[in-house]
């Protein structure tokens, strides 16, 4: 692994600090990303929707309300589409509509608008209008049979689109938000007051999918993660009782390593509605009872995540010339194939797509690294596969069982021409190396300054020269990750964690420098420096 330092500068006060470290994120006008502007303010235009479908949106649906028309609102079983279900549908019946929302089943129904769900939905109680959420947006074929049943359709959805985009009577759609927050645009044309009361959900969606920090999303999650905070929504506090999660602690690293995990739960291996009742009962003895379900179907999904990373690893570990990991087996969920083809892609820095094989499909899920479209690579075998869709980093499909071989053939040989090698050489970035008399809680408090963190806008790093390994031992259950003890020139020892790494694994030989973030823990009112290694 080789060390890259954004700045070769070693900031001597916190003010060196803070320009160093808002250079490095290329902020230019620091007043508005110290300070982002309320959502509320943001135009359709200024977050990429065409002003016009809005419009035509909007209307449609007030028509809807108006007359009393069935509304459904069609979601996606992840965290960003339930709270985006939830966020329409709210926003919906406060307006006085007969709506109703719809969460596919993932083994039922598959991905996104499909003709099975619309012929699921007709069953029960065919509706005027359906809106997706989160999805619809290469829904070329369930479009075309909702127009033929005389359901009109408004498609929102933030996924990368095809050169052709479906029949509908309006898509309110970009790629710069979230699901959630490009539902929440249409919510706030239909009820600003009650669009205010859902921007817990818009925190909690902007940080679980992953969307860039920056613009309009910093402001969705800065903005939201304060309504989070003082959130009266049971199922939330619910969920963050049932997670030991302190309200007043939140951050996006609570969210997307405790909160969205449990949400997602329901959709991955169980039923995506049961999180959507969670975040709109109103009962607090309901979301305690759905809180602990969603807690135990996580641990489930924990010890199935991991055995199905044992099984890949050995798979991909003889696949070092390729530049691409293909894991695939019948005995993988459909529902954790994403999270281990994100941990393999985390452990050995390359794309990854992971098959789960049924008898008449085989579903895959895609992550990437920065700088490899992983959608566009796999679209490049769109002719040999049944469904395609995602993102630039995050992308699904599915296919025949007879076509994988040909499929992965071909994947493995795209891989080599699309893809520069150098992008495959994994790195530790460092914003600066970091002077020693300069970790302390000035510069914790300084770092802060920046939050909230996540994509486009990580938290910062600094490497540690000149530093001893006093010692390292086993932490956390059956020990599975190290805390390395690190002797500063000053004399100081902190603890720095090393997570899903055990102390065997690590070869501290002759180390004296390391990559590392600094944290503040607190315990009994007494607080204390940690390092978490990168």
């Amino acid at each position: 692994m080789r060390f890259v330092l954004k700045s070769p500068k070693t900031p001597t006060s916190q003010e060196e600090l803070r320009e160093l470290l808002l250079v490095n994120r290329g902020i230019t006008d620091v007043d508005l990303f110290l300070n982002p502007p309320s959502p509320s303010s943001f135009t359709s235009e200024q977050v990429g929707i065409d002003a016009n479908e809005m419009k035509k949106a909007i209307k449609r649906i007030k028509k809807a309300i108006d007359t009393k028309e069935k509304i459904v609102v069609f979601g996606d079983y992840d965290a960003d589409g339930i709270c985006a279900s939830a966020v329409l549908w709210q926003t919906l019946i406060d307006a006085g509509a007969d709506a109703l929302p719809f969460i596919p089943d993932r083994i039922a129904h598959g991905y996104g608008l499909s003709t099975k769900a619309i012929e699921t939905i007709i069953e029960s109680n065919k509706p005027a209008l359906i809106v997706t959420v989160d999805n619809g947006i290469v829904a070329h074929e369930a479009a075309d049979f909702s127009k033929k049943q005389g359901i009109d359709l408004i498609i929102s959805d933030h996924h990368q689109p095809e050169e052709k985009l479906p029949t509908a009577f309006a898509i309110v759609h970009t790629t710069q938000l979230c699901g959630t927050t490009v539902a929440w645009m249409i919510a706030r044309e239909l009820d600003k007051n009650s669009a205010e009361k859902q921007l817990d959900l818009c925190a909690i969606a902007t940080i679980a999918d992953q969307v860039k920090l920056i613009g309009p999303n910093r402001s969705f999650a800065f903005h939201g993660l304060k309504s989070l905070a003082k959130t009266e929504r049971p199922g939330l506090l619910s969920l963050f009782e049932a997670s030991a999660i302190d309200i007043k602690a939140i951050n996006t690293g609570t969210v997307g390593f405790q909160i969205a995990p449990r949400i997602n739960a329901a959709g991955r291996i169980g039923d995506g509605i049961a999180a959507l009742r969670l975040l709109c009962t109103e009962k607090r003895s309901a979301a305690d009872r759905i809180a602990r379900e969603l807690t135990t179907l996580n641990t489930e999904r924990q010890d199935m995540t991991v055995q199905a990373v044992e099984h890949a690893q050995s798979q991909v570990v003889l696949q070092q010339d390729e530049y691409l990991l293909i894991a695939a087996s019948t005995d993988y969920h459909e529902g954790v194939i994403g999270l281990v083809a994100g941990r393999l892609t985390e452990e050995f820095h390359k794309p990854s797509i992971v098959f789960a094989i049924g008898e008449n499909s085989i579903k895959g899920s895609a992550r990437s690294i920065p700088g490899i479209n992983i959608v566009e690579l796999i679209r490049t075998e769109a002719e040999n596969l049944t469904s395609v869709g995602g993102h630039p980093m995050a992308a699904g499909l599915a296919l025949i069982p007879e076509m994988f071989e040909l499929v992965k053939k071909n994947l493995f040989a795209t891989a080599k021409k699309m893809i520069d090698s150098e992008l495959l050489v994994e790195s530790a970035t460092a914003d600066c190396v970091l002077a020693h008399e300069m970790i302390s809680f000035e510069t914790i408090e300084t770092i802060g300054e920046l939050a909230p963190f996540g994509s486009g806008n990580p938290q910062p790093i600094f490497l540690l020269q000149n530093i001893e390994i006093a010692d390292v031992r086993a932490v956390g259950k059956e020990g599975k990750h190290s805390k390395i003890f690190i002797k500063l020139a000053d004399g100081r020892v902190l603890e720095a964690l090393q997570w899903n790494i055990t102390p065997d694994q690590i070869n501290l030989a002759g180390v004296n420098e390391m990559v590392v973030r600094l944290k503040m823990s607190e315990w009994r009112g007494k607080r204390r420096i940690e390092l978490v290694l990168n």
